[in-house]
């Protein structure tokens, strides 16, 4: 039980993993001019997609690509709305360019964040 005092309540963590390209910057950007989204990161990753490390040769290992993991704190009641929006601008509607799931969080507590926070793209 959540104590009165405390603002928030029931959430989704969406999880994407992108080409480090800038997507993440423009979505994260996108997000909080649209739905407000304050509770949001991105961090730099290497990764190797799935198709590329299969058309690896016997036991070579393919070369790993710089990527970003953006991380969204979304209220449970937009939830599908804010994954459908990531889907669309992260451009997720085609091959390679990365993936994206979410799951359940019991409690979040929203925050404000002054606007100077947020860099321009």
């Amino acid at each position: 039980m959540a104590n009165a005092a405390i603002p928030g309540g029931a959430a989704k963590l969406i999880t994407c993993i992108l080409p480090d390209d800038g997507t993440e910057r423009r979505l994260l950007l996108l997000l909080q001019e649209a739905h407000g989204i304050t509770r949001a990161d991105s961090v730099s990753c290497r990764g190797v997609a799935v198709l590329q490390a299969a058309k690896a040769r016997g036991n070579e290992v393919p070369e790993a690509v710089l990527s970003r993991v953006v991380n969204v704190v979304v209220d449970e009641a937009e939830a599908e709305a804010v994954f459908d929006f990531i889907c669309v601008h992260a451009g997720l509607t085609e091959p390679g360019r990365g993936v994206m799931y979410m799951v359940a969080l019991n409690f979040a507590t929203p925050m404000t964040m002054p606007a100077a926070a947020f860099p321009a793209v």
